[in-house]
């Protein structure tokens, strides 16, 4: 009785965490569209021009938006299965919190002024890696989680390791775009293309075992 109580307790501490993390997220994504700059003007031509002189701000908020949702993606695709929370997994899980909330001061750096390979390095260096350090936090979310066996037990390993190529995909992909921002300002292509293959060649191979 007394042990089922405790299961009890112990589940309503996993859900209060996962529905903080959801109110965090929600709050995160939604002042990045407060930063978003409102085109005035007397005219069509005048509003046309004011959009494309901050069409930066826009493609930033664009990039800031998928970000946020694809690390949101991860993170409650690793608490899906979750039963459990111990002080370490809570601990992991407000350093993940805390790059969220970083994310609209990052995009917002992202639109500041100096088109020199330093300065571009460093603004987009900083936004890279503060995405890295989201992704790192759910690998390691999810090893805590696998060692202390705080998923439901009835869960499939393979089914819980589902979405780990796209995971460490984003990991790669930010972080091997840190040092090359300040090579050039088209790093950001590594933000795509690294997951999305990462997706496809996980899949090509679950296709290959298939088949065999």
């Amino acid at each position: 009785m007394r042990a089922r109580k405790l299961r009890r307790f112990e589940a309503r501490a996993a859900d209060r965490l996962i529905f903080f993390s959801d109110a965090v997220v929600a709050i995160a994504i939604t002042l990045l569209a407060l930063e978003l700059p409102v085109p005035a003007g007397p005219t069509v031509a005048a509003l046309r021009s004011a959009v494309h002189e901050d069409l930066g701000h826009y493609t930033a908020f664009l990039i800031s938006f998928a970000v946020i949702a694809a690390a949101w993606g991860q993170h409650n695709r690793a608490f899906r299965y979750t039963e459990r929370a111990d002080d370490r997994l809570r601990t992991l899980n407000a350093c993940w919190l805390l790059t969220i909330v970083l994310n609209p001061f990052a995009t917002k750096l992202l639109t500041t002024e100096g088109e020199d390979t330093d300065t571009v390095g460093l603004r987009f260096g900083f936004y890279a890696l503060l995405q890295c350090l989201a992704h790192a936090s759910v690998i390691a979310m999810e090893r805590r989680m696998t060692a202390q066996q705080l998923r439901d037990r009835d869960v499939p390993p393979e089914l819980v390791a589902a979405g780990d190529p796209v995971l460490y995909g984003l990991l790669l992909g930010f972080g091997l775009s840190v040092p090359l921002f300040f090579a050039t300002q088209y790093a950001w292509i590594l933000w795509i293309v690294v997951p999305v293959g990462a997706g496809q060649l996980s899949r090509y191979r679950a296709r290959t075992a298939a088949a065999d």
